[in-house]
């Protein structure tokens, strides 16, 4: 059972060295919108002032890497849709090709999880801009779509806010390390 568990430990630290040889081998080339398709329901006109919610999605629909070439390439499809209740009023499609030029070869397994990961990232300011130019042009005047992203992330964790330039002496303010990690009097 033992030697399972160490082979999985390896094959996850090469995978890790894979995903970041591609991190660091990547830049983009080329980013094009390839379709788009736009549906506005009569009744989102009728009302302007109306309080919209949004559904939003993103897939990596196709990938692939060209070890020859030097290329790795994803197509992903970005929908936004202004929702009320269960109703789409508005709805937005975009599809965009983004190409990342390779400086050394990349594993493929670890190219895929690059555009699924970071690639993602690549095209939506364009999506949002698409999405923005066409509502504004059917009249509807909506704010920004929101940004993508993969979860709540800090630079330092909220537990270690506390602890940051600190080494628990005289000189910190001990009510403001209380409120920094969220602990009351």
């Amino acid at each position: 059972m033992t030697d399972t568990k160490q082979k999985t430990t390896a094959m996850s630290e090469k995978d890790a060295a894979n995903y970041n040889r591609v991190v660091s081998h990547a830049t983009i080339r080329d980013i094009r919108l390839v379709g788009s398709d736009f549906t506005l329901k009569p009744e989102a006109a009728e009302s302007t002032d109306r309080a919209w919610n949004y559904s939003l999605s993103d897939q990596l629909e196709d990938w692939t890497c060209d070890n020859a070439k030097g290329t790795l390439s994803g197509l992903y499809v970005y929908k936004a849709s202004c929702v009320e209740g269960r109703r789409k009023l508005i709805t937005a499609t975009g599809r965009y090709l983004s190409t990342y030029r390779l400086s050394d070869l990349c594993d493929e397994e670890a190219g895929r999880n690059f555009l699924a990961r970071v690639g993602r990232f690549s095209a939506y300011p364009y999506f949002r801009a698409l999405f923005a130019t066409l509502t504004q042009q059917s009249g509807i005047m909506l704010p920004p779509l929101p940004v993508i992203s993969d979860g709540p992330r800090w630079v330092n964790s909220p537990d270690a806010v506390g602890r940051l330039g600190s080494d628990g002496g005289a000189d910190d303010p001990p009510a403001r390390k209380r409120r920094a990690v969220g602990k009351q009097d």
